[in-house]
């Protein structure tokens, strides 16, 4: 989400004064999914599981740029202990497979590495996703990139990702198209989705993704007990995060 969150920095430099330079954090980030079930033949219930333990990993050489979401196995939280030791041991088998990943592969259609660069070195970044800071720097001539520095590394932002963000100057909500491969306990597939944004607050904004998937696209079978609990194919997922100027 680091790199997605610099789609709505232009509008974050309404609220940020129009400064060149634009610092801002993740104060908040989860992923959750959404199943429904029906118990002892009653009528469908829904259940949402939270899951906030998350983390970046960025691996950027000029030629190839990599960028994967990690998330706990372990982490889903619902409102049954008994169902979240279900989840995390017999079906995504957390002791094998401990982490969930998304990775990121194209932006608007075009590749991350089109998009994202790094400038002059080679980078490994990984961290926390509410543990970083980011500056956006934007450019001083019209055809310029635009610089996103973490810490001490710096990246071009260039292609449709640059002008996304351009365009992005005078609005207070949008979306932008990614695609990603979700890889859940061994199975991966790709997804086409969409990133959205909208203000919430002077300095505030929200950023939400939503996939529709079902359990077998990952070559797994939905829960189902006989006579007791029955779980459907079809699971919604969905990543959140607050993003805040830092004046």
């Amino acid at each position: 989400m680091m790199f997605l969150a610099g789609i709505v920095l232009h509008s974050m430099l309404i609220a940020a004064g129009q400064r060149p330079v634009v610092k801002f954090r993740v104060t908040d980030a989860y992923v959750s999914y959404t199943a429904k079930e029906t118990n002892l033949g009653s009528s469908i219930k829904t259940t949402v599981g939270r899951n906030d333990k998350l983390s970046l990993d960025l691996n950027a050489s000029p030629g190839n740029t990599q960028a994967k979401l990690l998330i706990s196995s372990s982490g889903f939280k619902t409102d049954r202990p008994m169902r979240d030791w279900s989840v995390k041991t017999l079906y995504l088998k957390a002791s094998q497979y401990p982490e969930i990943t998304f990775e990121l592969l194209k932006v608007d259609g075009e590749p991350l590495s089109k998009v994202l660069r790094p400038i002059n070195k080679n980078i490994v970044i990984k961290a926390n996703p509410q543990d970083t800071t980011v500056d956006l720097l934007m450019p001083d001539t019209a055809n310029a990139p635009l610089i996103l520095r973490v810490g001490q590394d710096e990246f071009s932002v260039e292609g449709k990702l640059r002008d996304d963000i351009l365009n992005a100057l005078h609005s207070d909500k949008g979306e932008i198209h990614i695609s990603g491969r979700l890889t859940v306990a061994g199975g991966s597939k790709d997804f086409d989705t969409a990133v959205s944004f909208k203000q919430t607050g002077p300095a505030t904004f929200a950023l939400s993704t939503l996939i529709n998937a079902q359990f077998t696209d990952f070559g797994m079978t939905a829960p189902n007990l006989a006579w007791f609990i029955t779980v459907h194919n079809k699971i919604v997922l969905e990543g959140h995060a607050v993003v805040e100027v830092l004046k």
